[in-house]
């Protein structure tokens, strides 16, 4: 179903591109790049349940106080950080369930450092997104059914999705504001606005890929659906559910499969109110982690 629902979404994204003068390679390159780290990940996680999964979360650790804001941006590092700490508590959950006590509190504590490092970025949606996956994975310690948790983390997402698009539709806040933070967001619910009508104007195939505002609606959903219509979004949703189904069929523990899970709606959350999915290190790290998640040891 993976597969297919790539070639849908590859081949949604050709037939938009043609008749426009779109660049459809954005595209195309992002769905190569979630295929290469979810196989990556399917690998890795095979082979090193635990291993595979402490590693990026230690890379990240590493990466983002040194590197992340001058090479990604802090969005991006916060997204980053997000997608680290489902990977440190689903190995600390994997380590559980072998018994390695000792292994599984040293990824508590890098879940932990994780989110410590999101507070020095300035993207407060992000380290709320890096306290909620915190929150989600505790939460799970001891849930043995995952359907329902997966419906109520997919219910989120659907959320904050139609949060953004009703403030699309609505027009937002009072422009007149002051301040830096209120022109930022002055900016991004413009360019929202902009997103709905492109929309509203091209239904069906919208404007075509990449050529609305120079591929950055600052949201994931908003920018699918203006550059490939209702049906674009349609895809883009139905991929974020086709992870939730491959986390609700995964070998891993239940604890283990609902951390991931919690990254991804939280990441999920991030993109629908900012670019962050623009960001390739951020695609390629979803996909890894969904595939080291899925992975049957």
């Amino acid at each position: 179903m993976g597969f297919l629902l790539l070639a849908a979404c590859a081949a949604w994204a050709d037939y938009c591109a043609s008749g426009h003068e779109a660049h459809p390679e954005g595209v195309l390159l992002g769905l190569l790049a979630v295929a290469a780290g979810y196989a990556t990940g399917r690998i890795a996680g095979a082979l090193t349940p635990v291993g595979g999964l402490v590693v990026p979360a230690l890379g990240a650790a590493v990466f983002a106080p040194a590197f992340g804001g001058r090479v990604v941006g802090d969005d991006a590092v916060a997204a980053l950080l997000t997608l680290a700490i489902g990977a440190a508590c689903c190995a600390g959950y994997a380590a559980r369930e072998r018994g390695a006590r000792w292994t599984a509190r040293g990824c508590t504590l890098l879940a932990f450092v994780l989110a410590a490092e999101s507070l020095l970025t300035s993207a407060t949606l992000g380290a709320l997104a890096c306290g909620g996956t915190l929150v989600v994975a505790g939460s799970v310690y001891r849930t043995r059914r995952r359907n329902r948790a997966l419906v109520l983390l997919g219910g989120c997402a659907l959320l904050a999705v139609g949060g953004v698009l009703l403030l699309a539709h609505s027009g937002g806040t009072d422009p007149a504001a002051n301040g830096p933070a209120t022109q930022v967001s002055a900016q991004r619910l413009a360019l929202w606005r902009d997103a709905w009508q492109a929309l509203g104007q091209h239904p069906w195939r919208g404007v075509g890929p990449g050529d609305f505002a120079d591929g950055s609606a600052s949201s994931a959903a908003l920018q699918q659906g203006a550059e490939q219509g209702w049906p674009g979004l349609a895809l883009l949703g139905g991929a974020f559910a086709w992870c939730l189904w491959s986390l609700a069929r995964s070998p891993r523990p239940t604890p283990a499969a609902l951390s991931a899970a919690g990254a991804m709606t939280a990441l999920a959350v991030q993109a629908a109110a900012g670019p962050v999915l623009s960001v390739p290190a951020v695609v390629v790290c979803g996909g890894l982690l969904l595939g080291l998640a899925a992975a049957r040891p």
